[in-house]
């Protein structure tokens, strides 16, 4: 009797392996399928089912380049691709933790790792199909984020004690949750827990302890869970964020660390492990997980260059705070080869003005570098773009800063668009340079307005003292320049000099700082005014 399994089933095989292909499509025509597609990319896959509702999909984890079979799951449930009655399995023949957890954990309707028999492939399929027709009112729910029907079907299912009713408890408590109808939720799982200590029951009540701030209750659950099944990644991160309200920066370190060595390819376990990072102030460990989040999203639906961005900007960042020689020059090597490969992908970078940022990265490094005046020359050549440029607003008042510019760095903080700067990665990258430069500006502000107040009582030689001293910490600050130009010509005109040698030195010096740069109209007129008395005075010097 021949197989019928597949008959009428459209399907698609996704595998880059051509063999594999045919192979596998003749497993399938001999369980009645008659409609093969195939596809050798995750790219080709997406374009297919935008096209045909395909029914059953066979997608290897690892498709070459491009979207993996993870991104390519993700892409098709973010894009409404996969109907509520598709079959979404993943085949591969890698075994490791990482990759099989990380899979997992995406929940596909089943995964297989090759080699697997006809009969196992044809069971699978078929309990898939039955759940799927059974519960094809919740399936469809789901399928429309219709969170109050989804609720209705799994209370309906479960009190008919249908055979799923399982699943439509843990679907019913997911959404109970999801809609912090906590009570509610708690009795179900409570329910279900006194039945068997399922995993995702454990996980579901430590997840609504943590909720609920009962941390201790959380974690007790988590390690039940873990003595269970050491792999459980979501233990881990739950524990990791108990541990983290609780202020124990140090064993939320140790926990989420364990979770990524599982399951590495989740943006919410990075973000988790790069908050925890930060209250260790742990640079190297931001640094990784920021490099992490750009990989995971490069070829998803979630591609955005902004991960990318984030990514050289936390390396300049770590090079910035760094007081090691070596490890500062390691990181500006990584500056250097994540640049050189964000060249080579031109999709990711083609929408935005990459010759723009990749200036403000190179002046950021040669402030880093002591050269200082080259750049704020390559700040003044780009200004006007730069900061008209959203995308490169932060990079604009990053170089500001490190150059001392502070009051322009502040103004054009203010312009950066919400939406962008909501972002968690770059918010804290620029939260955390304003406060590292929070001493070393308090301090500058105050010299200088010290040495304002000493010029006002015509004590003009204490008064450069400080601007000077200010200069220090804000070299290439335009206001304080200015401030000693003013100053020094002061003293000229009346003969006197000051310590450290001659004033029209320090005049000159003190010019390369503002001239040829962007000044606001105030700093504008006011440089051209000493500007002319500056020249004036230079003649009556040389005679």
């Amino acid at each position: 009797m021949q197989n019928k399994t597949l008959e009428n089933q459209r399907v698609l095989i996704v595998d880059d392996q051509r063999a594999f292909q045919l192979m596998f499509k003749g497993v399938l025509y001999s369980m009645g399928a008659t409609n093969v597609a195939f596809a050798p990319s995750g790219e080709q896959a997406l374009a297919k089912s935008s096209n045909i509702d395909f029914d059953i999909l066979f997608v290897d984890y690892h498709l070459g380049v491009g979207k993996n079979g993870k991104q390519l799951l993700e892409d098709l449930r973010e894009k409404k691709l996969l109907k509520p009655h598709s079959i979404f399995m993943l085949v591969t023949g890698e075994n490791s933790v990482p990759v099989v957890v990380s899979a997992v954990e995406l929940e596909p309707d089943d995964y297989l790792v090759k080699p697997f028999s006809q009969s196992v492939l044809r069971s699978r399929i078929l309990r898939i199909q039955k759940k799927k027709a059974h519960l094809a009112d919740l399936f469809q729910a789901l399928y429309d984020s219709n969170t109050e029907r989804v609720i209705e079907l799994c209370h309906q299912e479960i009190s008919e004690v249908g055979r799923y009713q399982q699943f439509c408890k843990r679907v019913l408590a997911e959404n109970l949750i999801k809609l912090e109808r906590y009570s509610e939720a708690e009795q179900v799982l409570d329910t279900c827990l006194e039945q068997r200590r399922n995993g995702w029951a454990l996980m579901l009540m430590a997840r609504l302890y943590y909720e609920q701030q009962r941390f201790t209750d959380s974690q007790q659950l988590c390690d039940e869970a873990l003595e269970e099944n050491r792999l459980f990644a979501e233990a881990y991160d739950i524990k990791a964020r108990c541990q983290l309200a609780e202020g124990d920066s140090e064993q939320a370190f140790s926990c989420i660390q364990a979770a990524v060595e599982i399951a590495p390819y989740s943006m919410q376990r990075q973000y988790l492990y790069m908050d925890i990072a930060h209250a260790l102030q742990d640079t190297n460990a931001k640094v990784l997980a920021s490099k992490q989040l750009y990989e995971i999203t490069r070829r998803s639906i979630r591609q955005d260059v902004v991960h990318l961005l984030n990514y050289i900007r936390s390396i300049i960042a770590a090079a910035t705070l760094s007081d090691e020689p070596q490890q500062r020059n390691r990181y500006l090597q990584e500056v250097a080869i994540a640049l050189q490969r964000a060249r080579r992908d031109d999709s990711l970078i083609r929408e935005m003005d990459f010759d723009l940022f990749e200036v403000l990265c190179q002046a950021r490094l040669d402030s880093l570098s002591g050269q200082q005046f080259q750049a704020k020359k390559t700040y003044a050549a780009v200004a006007e773009h730069a900061e008209t440029q959203q995308q490169v607003l932060p990079d604009t008042v990053f170089l500001l800063n490190q150059i001392g510019e502070f009051e322009q760095a502040e103004k054009l903080a203010t312009l950066i668009d919400p939406e962008l700067q909501a972002d968690p990665v770059l918010q804290r990258l620029l939260t955390e340079q304003q406060r590292h430069n929070q001493g070393q500006q308090q301090h500058f502000a105050q010299l200088n307005k010290d040495g304002i107040r000493q010029y006002k009582e015509g004590q003009h030689l204490a008064a450069l003292a400080l601007f000077e001293q200010a200069l220090e910490l804000a070299p290439m600050n335009t206001g304080c320049a200015l401030n000693v130009i003013q100053t020094s010509l002061q003293l000229l005109k009346t003969r006197s000099q000051g310590p450290g040698g001659n004033l029209l030195d320090r005049c000159k010096k003190a010019f390369r700082i503002v001239d040829n740069m962007p000044l606001p109209e105030h700093h504008r007129k006011r440089y051209q005014e000493l500007l002319n008395q500056f020249t004036q005075l230079q003649p009556q010097k040389r005679r």
